[in-house]
């Protein structure tokens, strides 16, 4: 039997407080809480703030992002920016570069195969 995530709100307090040290402290916020492998997949919550990174970098395989809460902007290798919000979501492919940039402190769910980061 698989456990169950029962409160996904507490999940996102938990890791909204831990970006929020980062970032009072003056830096930008690149954490996540992994809740684990399920059906093959690594799932986690992470949070973000700023840039993260000076420029695209190169995922591994293919992976998921769904904001929970704020507002991410997502650069290509070729210099398209894609915009998700609060509820949306999008899937990066594997083998392109990427960069996330998240004007405001954000929560997002991450799913990507196991074993690939």
């Amino acid at each position: 039997m698989e456990p169950r995530v029962s409160d996904v709100e507490q999940l996102k307090k938990r890791v909204r407080k831990q970006a929020a040290g980062q970032v009072f402290a003056g830096g930008n916020a690149d954490l996540g809480l992994d809740l684990g492998p399920l059906h093959g997949c690594r799932v986690c919550i992470k949070a973000g703030y700023g840039p993260l990174g000076p420029e695209p970098v190169a995922t591994a395989g293919d992976r998921l992002i769904w904001l929970l809460d704020g507002h991410a902007e997502i650069e290509s290798p070729s210099g398209v920016m894609t915009h998700i919000s609060q509820g949306e979501s999008t899937v990066l492919a594997g083998g392109s570069a990427y960069r996330f940039v998240f004007p405001t402190l954000s929560i997002y769910l991450c799913v990507e195969l196991e074993g690939q980061s």
